[in-house]
Formats: structure tokens, sequence, C-alpha cells
């Protein structure tokens, strides 16, 4: 019971990391002022609004989502949907990599976070059989 209040709360974390970043980026300030030219054309987004209502959309509603699920259910599906955010928040975070061959610093804090996202997910699976 314990654990899932861990894997819960995490989830609420990242949701509430996604709406703050994707308010900053909405907002078009400072760091998200320009959106970069090499990136058009090339990624999936054109601008930071589509990346930023993306995030909050899949990230922000999806871990929040998870984390109601895992605070109000008695069952083992959140341990189940923090492995497959987390995955996604891999690939997602993957994908500047693989489209444009370049690492950029924040991409190491997103696989950090989907990395522990899936590790408490997987072993709050194989702690509850």
């Amino acid at each position: 019971m314990l654990y899932k209040k861990i894997v819960s709360s995490y989830a609420l974390l990242l949701s509430l990391g996604a709406f703050y970043l994707g308010s900053i980026m909405l907002l078009g300030e400072g760091l998200f002022a320009d959106f970069p030219p090499e990136w058009v054309g090339v990624m999936p987004f054109n601008s930071w609004i589509s990346l930023a209502l993306f995030g909050m959309i899949v990230f922000g509603l999806g871990n929040a989502g998870a984390a109601i699920h895992g605070f109000m259910k008695k069952d083992k599906k959140v341990f189940v949907l923090a492995i497959v955010l987390g995955a996604l928040c891999f690939l997602c975070a993957a994908l500047p990599v693989i489209l444009l061959g370049e690492w950029y610093l924040p991409l190491i804090q997103l696989f950090l976070a989907s990395a522990i996202q899936m590790a408490l997910g997987l072993i709050g699976l194989i702690a509850k059989k």
C-alpha cells in the first residue's frame, strides 16, 4: 500500500511538472521565445505552443489520471500506467536524438524521470506478485 502511494505521488509530481513547464512554454518567454529553426519540418511540432499542449495533455493529464487512479483504487493498474507513461516519455525524449542527431541537456532529465517512473512501476508489479 505504501509503495502504491509512492508511485502515485511520483505521477502527481510529474503531472505538476508537465503543467508547469507547459505553461512556461505557452508564455513564450526566455528560453522558449523562439522555436529552433532547424526543428521546423523535421520534428512533429512547429512551435512551442503545440509542443506545450501535447506535453500538458499527454503527460500532464496522463500522469494526473494515473495518480488519481492510484490514490482511489485498490488494484495494481497504477504500476502498469507508470510503466506505459514512463516508456512514452522515454520515447518522446529520444525523438530529437533520432530525428536531429543532436543531444540537448533537458533530454537527460527527461530520460532520468522516465527511467525512475518505469522502475517504480516494474518494482511495484514485481513486489505485488
